[in-house]
């Protein structure tokens, strides 16, 4: 995946990380596997989204079902605006979290301009 050998950030927010599972694509295992991430929680896309017609029926897999599975670490199980870093990975729960995941990005690549600016 060129952003992780190119160490560039990757970010997602929501169901976004359902595109970290392309990562694994041509592998034997996901080069995210032991990263730690945020994702919109399956419990919602089984049961509320469902029960409110939000999705039109069942879907036929679940993003953090599928990232565990891929051996990554989902750490919420539940959508509260939550984001988390796990090194230039960024994620967010749900667009509760839009706004602070804006920040937290923000903040790591000022850091990372600064680090750089001070190699050389």
């Amino acid at each position: 995946m060129g952003s992780l050998s190119n160490d560039k950030f990757v970010i997602t927010l929501c169901h976004g990380p359902a595109a970290l599972l392309a990562a694994s694509m041509g592998r034997d295992e996901s080069l995210f596997k032991g990263y730690s991430v945020c994702v919109f929680p399956d419990a919602l896309d089984e049961g509320a989204n469902l029960e409110i017609g939000y999705l039109p029926g069942r879907l036929p897999w679940l993003v953090a079902d599928l990232l565990s599975k891929q051996g990554l670490n989902v750490i919420n199980d539940d959508m509260t605006g939550r984001t988390h870093r796990d090194r230039k990975l960024l994620t967010g729960d749900s667009p509760l979290a839009s706004h602070q995941l804006g920040l937290l990005a923000a903040e790591a690549l000022v850091e990372a301009v600064a680090t750089a600016d001070q190699v050389y």
